[in-house]
């Protein structure tokens, strides 16, 4: 029956990730947010969700993602970020914001008691900034927006009317004047739902994102896989 639902998730923050910026003649370092930066991202998120079930076979949802990371590290090498250079043994405080806005589509082709399958079109809207601060060089920030399409495809299997199991997988590539992005993201997940208006669920997602502008060669590459868990309301 059509209806709408919101879900709460919570999941592992990105497991690596780096970032460069460019400026005039200058190259930037491709710094490692861990390993160079010494950013912490061990903390956790939330990841709400709302979907509208609009007629038996299609339904629209969007979502928000906002991650905000920090760190403070005596740099063991020189690194130049946003056309300045800071220099090793340099102490540097770090600020990654990563924020995503993304809407999709969904269209299930297949539907039947036990098993469906659907086809989706999505649209991740982008703001990706770094900051790096130090005594010495000054502050340095530099950002990164666009949006990626992506088209995918999943599957939804129910052994019994309470147990759903589903995956689904989101790829694009994307080359326009200015900017390049690749994106992946894919989960596969089990929820139980012991009553139609409430779920919870665990699952597993890889979310990998490389964007680049072309005019700048401003980058990132920004990796998140591991286990989650949500709960899922229906009204």
């Amino acid at each position: 029956m059509p209806g709408s639902n919101s879900r709460f998730a919570g999941g592992l923050p990105p497991s690596g990730g780096t970032v460069q910026s460019s400026a005039t003649s200058l190259i930037g370092s491709n710094l490692s947010l861990g390993d160079t930066l010494g950013v912490d991202t061990s903390r956790q998120f939330v990841w709400p969700k709302a979907t509208l079930h609009f007629a038996r076979n299609h339904r629209i949802w969007a979502s928000y993602l906002d991650m905000q990371y920090a760190g403070d590290k005596t740099l063991t090498q020189t690194i130049t970020f946003g056309g300045n250079t800071f220099a090793v043994n340099q102490s540097v405080h770090s600020e990654v914001d990563f924020k995503e806005i993304a809407g999709g589509y969904q269209y299930d082709w297949l539907k039947f008691s036990k098993f469906s399958s659907n086809l989706n079109l999505q649209v991740h809207y982008l703001d990706i900034g770094a900051k790096l601060r130090s005594n010495v060089t000054g502050t340095v920030s530099e950002s990164i927006k666009a949006p990626i399409p992506t088209i995918g495809g999943g599957i939804q299997i129910w052994p019994v009317d309470w147990l759903k199991l589903h995956g689904d997988f989101n790829v694009f590539k994307l080359g326009v004047s200015g900017f390049k992005g690749e994106m992946i993201d894919s989960q596969a997940a089990l929820t139980v739902s012991p009553w139609e208006w409430l779920g919870a669920s665990v699952g597993y997602r890889y979310y990998r994102i490389i964007a680049r502008d072309t005019k700048s060669d401003d980058r990132a590459d920004w990796l998140q896989h591991g286990p989650y868990v949500s709960v899922m309301v229906r009204f």
